[in-house]
C-alpha cells in the first residue's frame, strides 16, 4: 500500500472512526436486530391468535394491512421528502452567489498584501481593473440583448 493511500485510509479512520471490525460489528447488529423484530412479530401473532381469539387468518390480514398501511405511509413520506430535498437544492443553486471577493480568506490575503505593497501603490490598479470590469460587464449585456448567441 503506498504512502499516499495509507495517509488517506488513515485520514478517514480518523475522521470517521471506520474500520473492518467497526462494520461487521455494524452488520451483526443489523442482523441482530432483524432477528428480534421477526421474533417479536412471532409473538404478537400467537398472541393475537390464540390469547385473544381472533385465529391465525384474521390476524394475519389484520398484521398484513397494519404493515401495508405504515410501508404506504413511509413511502408518502420519503416521496415529500425527497421532493423537498430537490427543491431546496435547486433553490440554493439558483440563489445569487456570493461574490468571490467577500470570501474572508481572499479578503484576509488582500488586506496582508495592501499592508505589505502599500495602498498608494494599489489605488491606480484598482481603479483600472474596477474600470475594465464595468467596461467587461456592460460589454456583455450589450451583447446578450442584441439576441445573438456568441
Amino acid at each position: 500500500m503506498s504512502a499516499l493511500t495509507r495517509y488517506l485510509l488513515n485520514t478517514a479512520q480518523a475522521k470517521t472512526g471506520l474500520s473492518s471490525s467497526v462494520v461487521i460489528g455494524y452488520l451483526a447488529q443489523a442482523a441482530l436486530g432483524v432477528t428480534t423484530v421477526v421474533f417479536l412479530l412471532v409473538a404478537v401473532f400467537f398472541v393475537l391468535s390464540d390469547y385473544f381469539g381472533f385465529g391465525g387468518t384474521k390476524t394475519s390480514i389484520g398484521m398484513f394491512l397494519v404493515f401495508l398501511t405504515l410501508l404506504a405511509g413511509s413511502v408518502v413520506w420519503t416521496s415529500g421528502a425527497r421532493k423537498r430535498t430537490k427543491e431546496e437544492a435547486e433553490r440554493a443553486l439558483s440563489a445569487p452567489k456570493a461574490p468571490i471577493f467577500l470570501n474572508p480568506p481572499l479578503l484576509k490575503a488582500g488586506l496582508q498584501f495592501g499592508r505589505t505593497v502599500g495602498w498608494r501603490r494599489l489605488l491606480p490598479a484598482a481603479v483600472v481593473t474596477l474600470a475594465a470590469t464595468g467596461v467587461a460587464a456592460e460589454w456583455t449585456r450589450r451583447h446578450h440583448h442584441n439576441g445573438r448567441a456568441d
